[in-house]
């Protein structure tokens, strides 16, 4: 079988990009030719320093942006893309942000689908509820298809916005590459994209309530806006007089990934409406306990609601449980204890298994 996976670009380093890859390695083990639709040639040794190993596809179609990143522009984006590839295929999978377009070239249709969720309020429902009523269009076009999504939080959404039921399919998570040490210390870590969205000042502005201990945030840079929120971060780190404590480490390998989660003690996701978050399984799975925003995927499927960690608001809050947790070495016993079972739940041969079944 002929299979087209379509994705923006495999070099962001971001957990959209872990999904991709665990597509197109699924689909190679069972047989199947793969082709990658993209906007930018993938830089594999770059991404290998990102994963690991990572099995590549047997064709890679590139055909450049030129209307920008906007919602918009990736409208028109996908539409030549898709106009311009060489060959019909019985399936697509399409594994980014949002279903941003109807797949000509495919007889049957996979979208692993990641809802907008700031669509509610403001300036931002002006902008983005002409686009959900193209992307609803493009949805209807498509007949053959399966709609699947990463959380329940985000299934709620799409149901809200597009009127419809997808399947929900947890990431994989190479949870049997993390393992923690036999000596934790009094390190704090958060790990993702470095990207306001991310919201990496709270966690230094936290910190900075905690007179004792390390932290270490792990980020890949991939745009100008990225590198402009690295060099505010850096500004806030030494303006609060943090920089013997704070470590900023830019683009690193999957090794001192490993490493600095290991040796940590408590992991910290400050992004607020997190659709899921594969770095706070990582981290579980190296018995951080995870401290996430109280929204979205983190809190209400991975944590289960505080089942398996603990969830802040505010700074204030923040910087309480971390202290808590620091100082308290039964407390973190317990609940690293919980959390290292609680990731074997996200791992990435479920994942596969679940592909296998809808293909």
């Amino acid at each position: 079988m002929n299979v087209l996976v379509i994705h923006p670009s495999l070099n962001a380093g971001g957990g959209s990009e872990r999904v991709c890859l665990a597509v197109i390695e699924s689909l190679k083990e069972n047989g199947y030719n793969v082709m990658l639709g993209t906007f930018e040639q993938t830089d594999w040794k770059k991404v290998k320093e990102f994963f690991g190993n990572v099995v590549k596809p047997d064709i890679e179609f590139v055909r450049p942006r030129f209307f920008g990143m906007s919602a918009y522009g990736e409208l028109l984006n996908f539409h030549f893309l898709l106009s311009n590839i060489p060959k019909k295929y019985e399936v697509a999978f399409v594994s980014c942000t949002s279903p941003w377009f109807y797949c000509p070239v495919a007889k049957k249709t996979v979208i692993y689908m990641i809802p907008p969720v700031d669509y509610r309020y403001g300036l931002k429902r002006a902008y983005l509820v002409p686009y959900t009523f193209l992307q609803s269009r493009f949805l209807k076009k498509v007949k053959n298809k399966v709609i699947l999504t990463n959380s329940s939080f985000s299934s709620r959404i799409i149901e809200e916005v597009y009127s419809l039921k997808p399947k929900v399919v947890y990431p994989p998570v190479d949870v049997e590459k993390f393992y923690p040490s036999s000596k934790k210390d009094d390190l704090v870590v958060s790990v993702g994209r470095i990207n306001s969205y991310k919201r990496y000042e709270i966690l230094i502005r936290a910190f900075f309530k905690v007179n004792f201990g390390r932290c270490v945030i792990i980020g890949s840079t991939y745009s100008g806006a990225s590198l402009r929120y690295l060099e505010k971060l850096k500004r806030l780190v030494k303006s609060l007089r943090l920089s013997d404590r704070v470590r900023l480490i830019v683009n690193s390998s999957f090794r001192t990934l490993k490493h600095f989660l290991s040796k940590a003690k408590i992991y910290v996701h400050s992004a607020s409406f997190e659709h899921f978050g594969i770095s706070v399984v990582e981290a579980m799975a190296c018995g951080c306990v995870p401290i996430v925003h109280k929204s979205g995927g983190p809190y209400e499927d991975i944590i289960e609601y505080g089942k398996y960690g603990f969830s802040f608001t505010e700074i204030n809050e923040l910087a309480d449980k971390i202290k808590l947790l620091l100082k308290d070495d039964d407390l973190h016993k317990e609940f690293s204890k919980k959390v290292l079972e609680r990731s074997k739940n996200f791992g990435r041969d479920i994942f596969q298994r679940n592909i296998r079944k809808i293909l």
